[in-house]
């Protein structure tokens, strides 16, 4: 997965940036690309139980639990070591987990040591970005997190990413990066002009957190005392 980020600073109304953007892509301002027929606009708004996996080395990165609208939830994992550009992702759908084996699933199922972090309550909006000369696909995302436990602990962005093609035929990847490189030249002088971002970042929603608990360790969420045979857990905080 590739992707380019930008941290608004200061934060904007994301539905009001949200719908200016649509509206610039409608009138043509980004020459070449229109919003996708049908699939213009998306919204999301979910809560996000989210682990920092530690080990083994070749796991290193996040695993998060975010619940659907039927049951279970959605496992969410990406692999890095540092923030950058490109990135591997992966969906699991359809767990039945509940949220005090959240932890024990991790580490027992998928052999991860994990570090729990404080969840976060995502509201999203996406903007379905259409090349008229290749179809390939392009979604804009402008996103809010926030702690659940503080909500004035929050980041918000505005991310570039490749979602897929329309073509039947096989796509060069040098044409994606390159096509995308031109439509993120085209979103940072739209940010930059409103005074949200100039420069666009790999600042992950892991570092995120990660600052967060750094600055208030009292954020962090309290794990179970691990034993033999029973790998920590994460005990829910009191309602």
């Amino acid at each position: 997965m590739h992707e380019a980020k930008y941290t608004l600073d200061p934060a904007p109304d994301i539905w009001a940036a949200s719908m200016e953007l649509l509206k610039a892509l409608r009138d043509g301002e980004l020459e070449g690309c229109r919003p996708e027929y049908r699939e213009e606009f998306q919204i999301h708004h979910t809560e996000n139980d989210f682990f920092d996996v530690t080990g083994p080395e070749s796991e290193i990165g996040y695993a998060s639990f975010i619940p659907t609208i039927t049951a279970g939830h959605v496992l969410k994992r990406k692999w890095f070591t540092e923030d950058t550009f490109a990135r591997r992702e992966e969906l699991t759908p359809g767990l039945d987990v509940t949220l005090d084996r959240f932890g024990s699933y991790l580490s027992e199922e998928l052999g991860l040591q994990v570090r729990a972090m404080p969840p976060f309550q995502r509201v999203r909006y996406d903007i379905q970005c259409e090349s008229m000369r290749t179809g390939h696909v392009y979604g804009i995302f402008l996103d809010r997190c926030s702690l659940l436990a503080a909500s004035e602990v929050m980041l918000s962005q505005c991310e570039l990413e490749y979602l897929r093609s329309r073509s039947v035929l096989d796509h060069d990847q040098d044409e994606v990066l390159h096509e995308m490189e031109r439509i993120n030249d085209w979103l940072r002088g739209h940010l930059s002009s409103r005074g949200w971002a100039t420069e666009h970042t790999y600042y992950s929603k892991r570092s995120f957190l990660r600052h967060a608990v750094d600055l208030r360790p009292e954020l962090a969420p309290v794990m179970a005392t691990p034993t033999p045979g029973n790998p920590p857990q994460e005990v829910p905080e009191p309602t």
